[in-house]
């Protein structure tokens, strides 16, 4: 079987190429013949080495955009695509779309938009010509309609959790099946030391998708000032770029009064040895936010959530969407709504080594679930 896999950054190395790039793996190792879409070819050394899959094995297409690779998949058994926001036609046998997300609700001021230029855009279709003002009105119509017919040709859709799954069905009035990322895990149990983690990269609140550390910080600042776990530390560590500079300088400048790091592009390395130290795991994003009409600024799934369970972590999170998925309230970690929700459980986990046993081993073996191997067996089963 021939199966294209269409990703338009490759090059970035980010999670959703983490995802096909750990399709194509599978698909090669099943004795399937693949060949990635993409503006350039791959980079196999650097694909190793970022992702850790080997694609030495797979075939290279040019593709630069939905249309060209509307164009190539009707030369291969199955399509699938793996472009963010992405609206490419498959015109091969069988298809599938892995959806990240599918986008942010429409405003009313679109949806009349829409509504309007689609009513516009019925009228004027019939004439083969127009005058040219007339053309030009015609072609504005049809960029305002907001048409995700597309999405129901695919054979699968495929969401990176349940929470992606319903706004599939929301926006694109598609059903979805679900296919959890692959998350490496852990094999190395953590030994349990006086140490909080968050991991997840520092993203200002001007973007909108924030993984909320400053309200972590100021969890821990009260924590503090209770003088509760006196002898306990905080340390969160992500990836920043220029433009969150502000955000990371004014959680550094508040950490140097409170035992608390924050680590910017840290190597691999601290992240290893911290899930091997720290108990327990924070996870804030999309707190304060409105699901309703910013669902983008939650977190979809939550790779380093399950990296962190993995190693034995308890996971206490914002009990919304792709985490609380993930983490089962009182079985393997805890649900917050609150900051002082947040600060009552950490302080209830961190007092009683018993609870703590049992969530960290409940946690390991829930990690197990959303392994690589276990995505390897499921995109087989949609595939067929």
């Amino acid at each position: 079987m021939k199966v294209a896999i269409y990703n338009l950054y490759w090059s970035t190395y980010g999670g959703g190429e983490q995802v096909a790039a750990a399709a194509a793996e599978h698909l090669l190792n099943a004795g399937h013949e693949v060949v990635a879409f993409g503006p350039e070819p791959l980079d196999i050394e650097m694909t190793t080495k970022r992702l850790g899959r080997d694609l030495g094995r797979c075939e290279y297409q040019r593709v630069t955009n939905d249309n060209e690779a509307s164009e190539a998949s009707s030369t291969v058994d199955v399509f699938i695509n793996c472009t963010y926001l992405s609206s490419a036609i498959p015109r091969s046998p069988r298809s599938m779309y892995y959806v990240h997300f599918p986008g942010v609700p429409l405003t009313n001021r679109r949806k009349v938009s829409s509504t309007l230029s689609t009513v516009g855009h019925r009228i004027l279709s019939p004439f083969a010509s127009l005058p040219g003002p007339l053309e030009g009105v015609r072609a504005g119509f049809a960029r305002r309609i907001h048409d995700v017919s597309w999405a129901k040709r695919y054979t699968v859709v495929a969401a990176n959790s349940a929470f992606t799954a319903e706004w599939v069905q929301r926006l694109w009035g598609v059903d979805a099946d679900i296919l959890y990322p692959p998350v490496e895990v852990v094999t190395q149990p953590s030994t349990g030391g006086h140490l909080v983690m968050s991991l997840g990269r520092f993203f200002d609140r001007s973007f909108g998708h924030c993984k909320k550390q400053d309200v972590l910080l100021d969890a821990w600042e009260l924590i503090e000032q209770r003088s509760a776990l006196h002898d306990w530390s905080v340390r969160m560590i992500g990836g920043a770029d220029g433009a969150s500079r502000d955000y990371v300088l004014d959680l550094r400048r508040r950490a140097l009064d409170l035992r608390a790091e924050i680590a910017v592009n840290a190597p691999r390395d601290l992240v290893l040895s911290t899930l091997g130290q720290a108990s327990i795991f924070w996870h804030a994003a999309g707190f304060g936010e409105d699901p309703s009409t910013h669902p983008d600024r939650f977190e979809h799934f939550g790779i380093a959530v399950v990296e962190a369970m993995s190693a034995g972590l308890v996971p206490i999170v914002f009990g919304a969407a792709g985490p609380s998925e993930i983490v089962r309230h009182g079985v393997d970690g805890y649900h917050w709504s609150t900051v002082d929700e947040l600060i009552e459980l950490t302080e209830l986990v961190a007092a009683d080594s018993a609870e703590w046993s049992r969530l960290s081993q409940s946690a390991r073996e829930r990690a197990q679930q959303f392994s690589d191997a276990v995505f390897g067996e499921r995109l087989q089963a949609l595939l067929k």
